[in-house]
């Protein structure tokens, strides 16, 4: 495919792409995947960097103040706020997402290349369509790329770049790979973390065959050291002060509240979906599938490339699945708490990455075969990655088909073609009947895209599309011209009649690079700020994230966020018990939300006017957030209705009930 976009087909030179390609491509996801920020998990961490700015914003949340004892965002957040005070800062998070994209794209290219051995550019970006594509098989529930500024996806830039200099050239690469971890463990201290140590383990393996990587011991050492003294930095930054965080909660109570209540998706294995788990293996099987020599009858044999860096990556990927296979007996059977909060699997999303470098290439060998199996699968393979389902089954077959080519003459074209056909067919049934993302469909879309790019002609009748600089500004102001257009909607002011039209609010909600609400409950929150005095405090959901941030004011509690210490833990178990009106031990409470999250919490939804008052006197609030369609007594009830957006509305707690319990 690459080389219909005109990209040329010989040995790359440069492994790292022109910075005016990675601009483009930026433009080209920015329209298909949009940008997205001051939601998800930026609506629970923002409002620790807005209270650091001025500390009388959210001076009673809890929630905030509960990192004034323990903040290991603290790296992170004194980068965005450092640059918010010059830029303001929705620019802030801007830029260093787009910072973020770049070096991802750079350094994945670059790694792609290096993993085939005679590569040519058109790899490093299979290699990186491959990684912006990728939804399935995240076990531990982190992606490996995602459309919002977030601290894992810096620190998994960084470790792309440290990866990607020590593959290449492990002899120069070392002081840049230290370089990058250490800020990898500023911004993100856990991931930081893992990374040098699973590099630390890469450089040992390098070490053992020092004739196939070219490595000495004595460079492994020197790497090592580097980099175990560049990460300091940032653990000290981050994790100090060094105390015992389970200090305060026994020691089952705290494993209870921290590993099976707080974040159970991304650290308990067994509550990961079967799809997830055989979506994860494909990854691993297109890696081997990438290994396996494959030479096109009548073609002559490839000349001799040094695969020193390849080899370099296999290790890095078997120290990886050592790394997880640990990781599953520190967690599933020895049940170590320690173990458990370090949250091991972020390892397996870098493992995927590491899986998709190798496998680009052999997407991209698929491609120039030429003939309509080829390019059917190499177009299969990008679009399966979309999906767990889609993705496991188009791994089995692309494992199936890349042994029928390995037995060369023994299994005709004819056979191959009718196995491949029959395979199809049977993915499309299965997942019709199996996935409920409707992956039968984007296969179906994708083979039929495949088959016509196969009528693509080869050779000197292939129609020539090589850029050109005219080519290449069209191109570039086409994929720019969707976020251009969002961003001049975001610069509407808010009172602006045009402001409310459909075009203007579905563009911010694409690509919102200016802080403008999009939801009910963010237009909800955003009336609070302006009609509620700054020292309100809320009681509200447990669901929803984004009013706090939102708001500007104290919101008494949120599930999704949730502070690392014990005496944290133990407030917010308490406020989250008090708010769904469960009475029982934290092991019954605990079963009660791994059984039905949504159940529970739409005990809130049950409450009556009485008990909302009677909770958010408890939390020391006098807002409350709830359903807009739940009856109130106007005349003697305890709440006052302010304002309804959507399904939510806010009410305040008559001053007469709140002055009871205050005398």
């Amino acid at each position: 495919m690459a080389e219909v976009l005109g990209i040329e087909g010989r040995e790359s030179t440069r492994l790292a792409p022109a910075w005016g390609l990675v601009l483009l491509v930026l433009g080209l996801y920015l329209t298909l995947k949009g940008y997205h920020s001051f939601d998800g998990d930026q609506a629970h961490r923002l409002p620790i960097l807005l209270h650091g700015l001025d500390p009388s914003v959210y001076a009673g949340d809890p929630f905030v103040r509960s990192f004034d004892a323990f903040n290991p965002h603290r790296g992170t957040l004194g980068l965005i706020g450092t640059l918010a005070r010059v830029l303001g800062l929705p620019a802030a998070i801007a830029g260093l997402f787009a910072l973020t994209f770049l070096v991802t794209v750079r350094s994945f290219h670059r790694l792609a290349v290096a993993a085939r051995p005679g590569a040519t550019e058109a790899v490093g970006w299979a290699g990186v369509v491959l990684l912006l594509a990728a939804k399935a098989g995240n076990i531990g529930t982190n992606h490996l790329f995602e459309a919002m500024l977030l601290d894992r996806l810096m620190a998994l830039a960084l470790g792309w770049w440290a990866t990607a200099a020590v593959v290449v050239d492990p002899g120069r690469g070392w002081r840049t790979a230290a370089m990058a971890l250490g800020g990898a463990a500023i911004v993100h201290p856990s991931m930081g973390l893992q990374l040098a140590l699973v590099l630390a383990g890469a450089w040992t393996a390098w070490a053992l065959f020092p004739g196939r990587s070219a490595t000495s011991w004595r460079l492994a050492i020197r790497a090592i050291a580097a980099t175990g003294l560049a990460i300091v930095p940032g653990l000290v930054l981050n994790l100090a002060p060094f105390g015992n965080l389970r200090e305060g909660l026994p020691p089952e109570t705290f494993r209870l509240l921290t590993v099976e209540l707080q974040s159970p998706q991304h650290m308990l294995p067994h509550l990961w979906r079967q799809p997830q788990w055989l979506a994860a293996v494909g990854y691993l099987a297109l890696a081997v599938v990438a290994l396996i020599p494959y030479r096109p009858e009548g073609e002559p044999t490839e000349p001799t490339h040094d695969d020193a860096p390849r080899f370099r990556l296999v290790l890095i990927l078997g120290v990886v699945m050592a790394w997880l296979a640990a990781s599953w007996v520190a967690v599933e059977v020895a049940r170590h708490v320690g173990a458990t909060v370090f949250q091991p699997f972020r390892v397996a999303t870098y493992g995927r990455g590491l899986c998709l470098a190798l496998a680009s290439g052999h997407v991209v060998a698929l491609w120039r075969r030429g003939d309509w199996t080829g390019r059917l699968r190499a177009v299969l393979i990008p679009a399966a990655c979309t999906g767990d389902w889609l993705f496991a089954t188009v791994a089995a077959v692309e494992v199936v088909m890349t042994l029928l080519d390995s037995a060369g003459d023994r299994a005709g074209r004819r056979v191959r073609s009718a196995v491949l056909l029959g395979l199809l067919a049977w993915t499309g049934s299965f997942l019709a009947r199996h996935d409920t993302e409707r992956g039968e469909r984007i296969l179906a879309g994708a083979a039929a895209l495949g088959l016509a790019l196969s009528v693509v002609p080869r050779g000197p009748a292939r129609p020539s599309l090589r850029w050109t600089p005219r080519r290449f500004r069209l191109a570039t102001a086409a994929a720019w011209a969707l976020p251009t257009a969002a961003l001049a909607a975001g610069l509407i002011p808010a009172e602006h009649p045009w402001s409310e039209s459909r075009l203007v609010r579905s563009l911010v909600a694409r690509c919102r690079f200016s802080p403008r609400p999009i939801d009910d409950v963010e237009r909800l929150a955003s009336w609070c700020r302006e009609n509620t005095p700054t020292s309100a405090r809320f009681v509200g959901p447990p669901g929803p994230k984004g009013f706090r941030l939102w708001s500007r004011r104290d919101w008494a509690f949120n599930r999704a966020g949730s502070p690392y210490h014990a005496e944290g833990i133990h407030d917010w178990y308490e406020r989250f018990r008090d708010h769904v009106g469960f009475d029982g031990p934290p092991e019954a409470f605990v079963r009660a939300y791994l059984d039905g999250r949504h159940r529970l919490e739409a005990r809130y939804d049950a409450m009556t006017d009485e008990q909302l008052a009677d909770l958010a006197i408890r939390q020391g609030a006098d807002h409350v957030v709830a359903a807009s369609d739940r009856p109130v007594d106007v005349a003697r009830g305890p709440l006052i209705r302010l304002h309804q957006q959507g399904e939510y509305a806010v009410y305040r707690v008559r001053s007469e009930r709140l002055a009871q319990v205050q005398r």
